[in-house]
């Protein structure tokens, strides 16, 4: 067992900052105790400091809360920190400018205006979009703002395949992995040595020896402690093209906040792997961690590709030392679909999007929320984690309380324990609305999708916690009308026989013994 680990380290931190406001305090009264005069005018005069000293505090407080709350952080993530900044003086000032500030790259909004927003931004076929307002009038208003706050269209002519566990995508993956003949193009958040990767690795190094362009884009906290340091410059050896997205630097910069957690596999344009899954062993059960590990993966081929393309080559490209000029002809799903035999021609819609930290709109959240309003036969809900504002909390006991279906799919064997107890405590609330929580026994579930009424579903990076919907690079895949929409109900319905359906009264329990505990946790849920 490792008693070290990366992810603990702002726990460290806390704890050490926490240990120093004590030992400043009680140094202070010490330093009190033993000086402190004996006469009238010594002693007002010491009192005059201890005065200043707290008005000095009092003021600094006053400033910072109201530079909280005239942010533009969600409404809980001030309460959260106004809390904090008086409640503990010293150590809450110091944990708000060293951790607290969503946006700790003010020049990564600059370059998302010059990079981002040009690359990224793919439109679609009028008549894809006149065809979906025709057959889904009432799906209209969700694609049009994935469209004017994601940059990217809705299409036809894109093929699905859905796997339920990524231990059947695992093979597909390497075979298409094989037929790329121009480039491949990877981004995920954790990055992990073993069979996994290390498959997929010999093939990338064979592409390179091809001719084939191989990038790989990789986050730096995500990876830390399942590849070595550096690894970028690793890769790079063998000829891979690789960034490891902003890089932990303890003693510049200790705001972490903002990591990619995307998952995007695209290859020669048209076809490209998507859903909740990493590259690393446990994602297939080759390792086992926390029991069975359920997760999903999608396969595109065809127009809604170029999406995943632009969003790849818009963060290549803005976190890259070089700029290059993106050819979005070359990049284009239709440059080489006549190598896969054309477009395929499918049912549906499929429209991709992105949900970025720095563009002010919780994209991913919207999309839920949506979901939930849309619903009106059923909504089947899968999260590794639930941390959630009241907004979310609203929408689903809303569903649920209008007549729909409502059922929530969790683990039951953590990988947090802490944010094990704050999806747990969100179970009530939810329940005493209609709402069916199940956990699945076998193990982890890591997995995050909504599915409503056989028409629509959403699959993706986007957990239901604070960091997925405000402070990370997220994505997802919105499906409309497909065959894919009912094997991820499938799919959903199957997984429900392995689980524990959560009762009231259980619940109840777990409430007596965890009351207090479970509302700490609720007070710090925006910073886990």
């Amino acid at each position: 067992m490792k008693l070290f680990r990366w992810k603990n380290i702002p726990k460290v931190v806390i704890a050490i900052l926490l240990l120093a406001q004590f030992l400043v305090i009680f140094g202070l009264l010490v330093w009190a105790s033993t000086k402190i005069g004996t006469t009238v005018e010594a002693i007002g005069r010491q009192a005059r400091y201890i005065y200043y000293g707290l008005a000095i505090i009092f003021v600094t407080d006053l400033i910072l809360g109201l530079v909280i709350i005239n942010s533009d952080s969600p409404e809980v993530y001030k309460i959260t920190w106004l809390f904090f900044v008086f409640a503990l003086p010293i150590l809450g000032i110091l944990l708000y400018l060293f951790l607290a500030n969503k946006q700790n790259d003010r020049s990564m909004q600059r370059r998302l205006k010059k990079y981002v927003s040009p690359i990224q931004n793919v439109p679609p076929r009028q008549e894809d979009v006149e065809e979906m307002k025709r057959l889904y009038p009432y799906y209209e208003g969700i694609s049009s703002y994935l469209t004017h706050t994601s940059q990217g269209g809705v299409h036809r002519r894109t093929s699905v395949q859905y796997f339920g566990l990524v231990d059947y995508a695992f093979e597909p993956i390497l075979e298409e992995l094989k037929k790329a003949k121009h480039y491949i193009f990877l981004e995920f958040f954790i990055i992990g040595e073993g069979k996994f990767w290390g498959s997929i690795l010999e093939i990338l190094k064979q592409k390179v020896k091809e001719g084939v362009d191989v990038r790989v884009l990789y986050d730096d906290v995500g990876s830390i402690s399942t590849v070595p340091w550096r690894y970028d410059k690793i890769l790079a050896k063998d000829g891979i093209k690789s960034i490891c997205f902003n890089p932990f630097r303890p003693l510049m910069d200790i705001r972490m906040n903002n990591r990619d957690h995307r998952k995007i596999m695209v290859i020669d344009g048209h076809t490209c792997f998507t859903g909740g899954f990493n590259i690393a062993d446990e994602y297939i059960n080759a390792e086992v961690r926390f029991g069975h590990w359920k997760d999903n993966a999608m396969l595109l081929r065809g127009a809604a590709v170029s999406n995943f393309t632009a969003m790849f080559l818009a963060n290549w490209n803005s976190n890259s030392k070089v700029k290059e000029e993106i050819d979005k002809s070359y990049y284009d799903a239709s440059t080489f679909i006549d190598e896969i035999g054309g477009f395929p021609t499918s049912e549906g819609f499929v429209q991709p999007y992105t949900d970025l930290p720095y563009d002010k709109n919780a994209i991913g959240q919207r999309v839920y929320i949506s979901l939930c309003a849309l619903a009106h036969k059923y909504l089947y809900v899968a999260t590794p984690y639930l941390i959630i504002n009241q907004e979310m909390l609203d929408a689903l006991c809303y569903a649920a309380q209008k007549g729909v279906d409502v059922r929530l799919l969790t683990p039951h064997i953590p990988d947090k324990p802490t944010v094990f107890g704050l999806t747990r405590s969100f179970y009530g609330p939810l329940m005493k609305a209609g709402v069916r929580v199940f956990e699945y026994t076998p193990g982890f579930v890591h997995e995050k999708v909504f599915i409503a009424d056989d028409e629509i579903a959403t699959c993706g990076t986007i957990n239901l916690d604070y960091r997925s919907l405000y402070l990370h690079m997220e994505c997802g895949t919105l499906v409309v009308g497909n065959k894919a929409v009912v094997d991820m109900k499938d799919d959903y319905l199957k997984t429900l026989e392995q689980c524990h359906e959560v009762s009231m009264e259980e619940w109840e329990h777990w409430h007596v013994r965890n009351k207090t505990y479970w509302a700490m946790l609720r007070l710090i849920a925006p910073l886990v």
